[in-house]
């Protein structure tokens, strides 16, 4: 059981246990919901109650929750699906709040909105999408005090129900608000270099991989740098791991501020940092090397003065991968080394 729901609720392209994994298990599992409480109430209305009207709208909600869940297992764009999902689920209630009139308290079916939207849009997007329902709905519950369920609908039957939904819409704000707060902070403590506030190995694994398969879907280059700052251990030996982790968070903060907006920096492990270069040549790249080379040589450290960094750069071909990448480059960062450091050195392939 277990394993049909990962197969059918759970994206294989999506990092687990982040905040878009979740999403991507929601949507599907509401949509599937959705199918299923549509396609029940469609029997029910059309051979029981003969409610052919409502019957219809449950045909179009169980449609369109079906063609979300395989749009969203072909192409991945959750927000999109997000979007569809919420859409008909509020034109739904919306017209099954004008088409019922109360009947068998038909208004309390919307109290299932501010989970559905909420949950499926994060706290922000998803109370506004509840507050748009709830206007449209406590207009029409108004409008139909003494008139809807043979008169028994008054005032204070009314203002009940409006009580009753804020503050369900209340606990699962609040909810959903702690839920986000603790994602964002797991995610960021998966994905960030705590000393140097930059991308970890893990992230740029992930990015890199990422952009591989954009190259090859586009046909786009792709180039990989790795550099590590000369004579490090010195610094460490010399002032000691506090000057040289500022060294570091200071090199980071510089090396941010010197890359283009698409390009992506991290730290791979002790003093050595990963650039990401897509779109650009190999001359191009070099060139962006050079800029970033020069700039830390000409920075003034606090306590050590200067420093400089050696670079190795290689081009992303159809054979390679994330280890053989960083592999070229390290073995290209090592040439420059032994060249006198202070350089920027291309790989080869022999």
């Amino acid at each position: 059981m277990s394993h049909l729901f990962h197969r059918i609720f759970v994206s294989n392209r999506i990092s687990p246990n982040t905040y878009a994994s979740r999403q991507y298990s929601l949507v599907m599992i509401f949509a599937a919901l959705g199918a299923s409480t549509f396609g029940f109430f469609f029997f029910y209305n059309a051979l029981f109650l003969h409610y052919y009207t409502i019957a219809l709208i449950d045909t179009i909600g169980f449609s369109i929750s079906i063609a979300s869940m395989i749009f969203l297992r072909r192409t991945h764009r959750i927000k999109l699906s997000t979007f569809i999902v919420t859409s008909y689920f509020f034109i739904f209630f919306v017209a099954f709040t004008y088409f019922n009139k109360n009947e068998s308290f038909g208004l309390i079916w919307n109290i299932f909105f501010c989970i559905i939207a909420i949950n499926l849009n994060g706290h922000k997007k998803g109370l506004l999408y509840t507050l748009a329902l709830y206007g449209c709905v406590f207009w029409m519950a108004h409008k139909g005090i003494g008139v809807w369920q043979q008169g028994l609908w008054d005032k204070v039957a009314f203002f009940r129900y409006v009580f009753s939904l804020g503050l369900l819409t209340f606990v699962v704000y609040v909810m959903e608000l702690a839920l986000y707060t603790s994602y964002t902070k797991l995610q960021k403590l998966a994905e960030e270099d705590e000393l140097t506030q930059t991308y970890n190995r893990r992230k740029l694994k992930e990015i890199l991989q990422r952009e591989i398969e954009r190259s090859n879907r586009y046909e786009t280059s792709l180039c990989v740098a790795l550099f590590d700052i000369d004579n490090f251990k010195n610094i460490n030996d010399t002032y000691g791991h506090n000057v040289g982790d500022e060294v570091l968070r200071y090199l980071a903060k510089i090396v941010k501020n010197a890359i283009r907006v698409n390009d992506t920096f991290g730290r791979c492990g002790g003093e050595e940092f990963l650039l990401i270069l897509p779109n650009v040549s190999l001359e191009e790249a070099k060139i962006a090397c050079e800029k970033i080379r020069f700039i830390i040589t000409q920075t003034e450290f606090e306590t050590i003065g200067s420093i400089t960094c050696s670079f190795g750069l290689c081009a992303y071909s159809a054979t390679s991968n994330f280890d053989t990448l960083i592999s070229q480059c390290d073995h290209a960062m090592y040439k420059a080394k032994s060249a006198g450091k202070n350089c920027v050195n291309v790989f080869v392939s022999k």
